[in-house]
């Protein structure tokens, strides 16, 4: 909280105070009525904080109802900003009313995650997979939106996994044994091989200041090592490190949104099947173990298509929110779609699931859907990712 601003003094002291702080939000709160140019000037001299007007509502006192003037002026005040491009929640209520309070907790946590996303730094082992046009992306415009993408050559990847001693492999094995629920086709060696991409992996997050990841998996790994990456990206994921696969830059800038917003550790999943208002969501092998349905879920081995370990559980039952950050018509836009995780199976006996029960239409979802991958995130987190994209100047469209 910064000294208050008056229609007489200059914002200069306001400003260096605010600075100092390395703030995520400007909270202009209007106590009273104030014309609008000296708190204008504040934000103005702030121009990279994304800004709230609160305004307070009259209040009754002896029976009557009273009014600081303060309404009128935030009005003017938010109208002012928003012309000159501010972005800008406007809260109308009183301190002590819950709502009002939430509304500003809200969007400071869309600050927050605007704010770390521009500090962010995304590693792409090798490059989108399959001919995934939309797991492409522009460093540029991406950089000017949000986060830098760091790249790491394959062979990088392979050498620092093979270059791993049999000892510290075998110690981060036998943690998972203990840890997780694995099971009995799952040998010694096939979990010391995943330990050696998950500490190589690691490594390397920790050298670069990575604070995501995804992995083009296919064919380098999956055909070339002959060991896919699912059990050790989801297993990451579970630590903090946002991670996918297929090298979807797109896809990765989403899931680090949402764990901004939310701190969990967040899934992604094919889109693989749509019946009546349901979306099944499924990946090859990522998803991490924490969000299984059931303890008796865990680590499992690839027994078609690949070789390897997948992550072998069905997502538990809650309220989730989809989204998928893309590129149309020379624009980014985020598609979001809220639902519910409901019983499901894991698809082909094998992979990991969720299916979606849609609060909106599926053809809706289908008929602007960005890509097969989508990120989920449990909690209806529609209005913080509007507001965050708002913040970003990214459209948000939800279906």
């Amino acid at each position: 909280m910064t000294d208050p601003v008056t229609e007489s003094a200059k914002p200069s002291g306001v400003v260096a105070e605010a600075l100092s702080h390395d703030s995520d939000l400007l909270v202009l709160f209007v106590s009273t009525w104030i014309e609008a140019p000296s708190a204008v000037a504040v934000a103005v001299e702030l121009p990279g904080l994304p800004v709230v007007v609160w305004g307070l509502r009259m209040y009754y006192e002896g029976g009557r109802r009273e009014s600081t003037g303060s309404l009128p002026g935030a009005c003017v005040l938010k109208a002012s900003l928003e012309s000159m491009g501010r972005a800008v929640r406007f809260v109308v209520g009183m301190p002590d009313e819950p709502e009002a309070v939430r509304a500003v907790y809200e969007y400071s946590l869309a600050a927050s995650a605007a704010k770390r996303l521009k500090r962010s730094r995304v590693g792409l082992v090798g490059y989108a997979s399959m001919g995934m046009y939309t797991a492409t992306f522009d460093p540029v415009s991406l950089r000017a939106m949000g986060p830098d993408v760091v790249h790491i050559d394959t062979p990088t990847g392979l050498e620092r996994a093979q270059s791993i001693d049999d000892a510290s492999a075998r110690r981060v094995a036998e943690g998972w044994r203990a840890r997780y629920h694995v099971d009995s086709d799952v040998g010694d060696g096939d979990l010391a091989t995943a330990a050696r991409l998950y500490l190589a992996f690691k490594g390397l997050a920790k050298e670069l200041g990575l604070d995501a990841l995804t992995v083009k998996c296919q064919y380098e790994f999956s055909k070339g090592l002959g060991f896919v990456p699912c059990l050790p990206l989801s297993i990451l994921a579970d630590e903090g490190l946002v991670c996918s696969c297929e090298g979807d830059v797109p896809l990765t800038v989403t899931m680090l949104a949402l764990h901004y917003l939310t701190g969990q550790p967040i899934y992604y999943g094919d889109v693989v099947d749509v019946r009546g208002n349901r979306v099944y969501l499924s990946s090859c092998g990522f998803a991490p173990l924490s969000l299984a349905r059931s303890p008796g879920m865990g680590i499992g081995k690839h027994k078609f298509f690949f070789r390897g370990l997948r992550s072998g559980v069905v997502l538990r039952e809650g309220p989730v929110t989809l989204a998928r950050l893309g590129w149309v018509r020379g624009e980014y836009v985020m598609h979001v779609a809220p639902g519910v995780v409901v019983e499901t199976e894991l698809r082909q006996g094998l992979f990991p699931a969720a299916e979606v029960e849609l609060r909106g239409s599926a053809d809706d979802f289908l008929s602007f859907v960005l890509s097969q991958h989508y990120a989920l995130a449990y909690g209806d987190l529609v209005r913080s990712i509007r507001d965050l994209c708002a913040i970003l100047g990214v459209e948000c469209v939800v279906t």
